[in-house]
């Protein structure tokens, strides 16, 4: 017999052990699922009547999909194009370009990357997104996004209505052909994948993963991100910048290093909730 440092009280632990569940009937199962169905309408209900009068905020489902498998090129900013970067991109005087590590045991540096990746939910198709990386007064490292595309239509805070732009990310075989925009001003990238033994994988650094907790636009506006081990610990492969054959003819190339200095590839999707513009409640003019 079971007890919890003494004799079993009637209707305690030890009685509960013995308890036996009925299964469940054909009429409990239909009762509980229109019980559900209800239940969690009337609540969304409510829910989004409170985001109409913005007492609540959204909370959206936005999943990074694992094929083609997500990319992040990481360049350097040059020490020559950081002084005065926020005032030529026309910053808000609270975000402040700051230096980050990008994987763990590195010293932080100014840095511009480019991500690109199949979404789904939230939005959906390719998107390709160059960010840096500010201090909201004081705040650690966050993402701020200075450019983004996508193949599909989208909205952002910026432009509102984000019209499709030729975006591709193909996998074919072991070579990940990436292009965003066209013509001589467009990002092209033919990256080789491992076709043997897999690299070791390498651990962001922690204001890496933290930066996501908010996404700024270049107005000021931010998106909170919540997410779980999912990207805290991804798992994920650092290609050498030879892997990358790079054609770089956006105005981004004119601040970087012309190589890399990471080339992360994720291995696995990442499954994130959004509140889109959370903060913009809270902004003042």
């Amino acid at each position: 017999m079971f007890t919890t440092g003494g004799a079993a009280r009637e209707g305690g632990p030890s009685a509960a052990l013995g308890a036996q569940v009925a299964p469940l009937s054909r009429r409990g199962l239909r009762g509980r699922r229109a019980l559900k169905r209800f239940l969690y309408a009337q609540m969304a209900l409510r829910q989004g009547l409170m985001i109409a009068l913005g007492k609540e905020q959204p909370l959206l489902p936005f999943t990074v999909e694992a094929e083609p498998p997500s990319v992040y090129w990481v360049f350097r900013i040059r020490a020559d194009a950081v002084d005065g970067l926020a005032a030529r991109l026309g910053l808000p005087e609270h975000l402040v370009p700051v230096p980050i590590s990008c994987l763990e045991g590195e010293e932080p540096a100014h840095l511009l990357t480019l991500n690109v990746y199949r979404v789904s939910g939230l939005t959906n198709g390719v998107r390709a997104e160059w960010s840096l990386y500010v201090s909201d007064a004081g705040s650690p490292p966050r993402y701020l996004i200075v450019d983004a595309r996508s193949s599909t239509t989208s909205m952002d805070p910026i432009s509102i209505i984000t019209k499709a732009t030729p975006v591709t990310h193909e996998r074919d075989g072991d070579v990940l052909r990436t292009v965003v925009g066209d013509r001589a001003s467009a990002f092209r990238c033919t990256l080789q994948l491992p076709s043997g033994e897999q690299p070791p994988l390498v651990r962001a650094a922690p204001a890496w993963v933290t930066a996501n907790d908010s996404i700024y636009w270049g107005n000021g506006v931010s998106d909170r991100t919540y997410y779980d081990a999912g990207m805290a610990d991804a798992r994920q492969i650092d290609l050498p910048a030879a892997a990358a054959t790079i054609d770089d003819g956006t105005p981004w190339a004119t601040i970087v290093d012309p190589d890399p200095v990471h080339v992360l590839v994720l291995l696995d999707k990442i499954e994130l909730v959004i509140s889109p513009w959370e903060n913009i409640d809270r902004l003042r003019r």
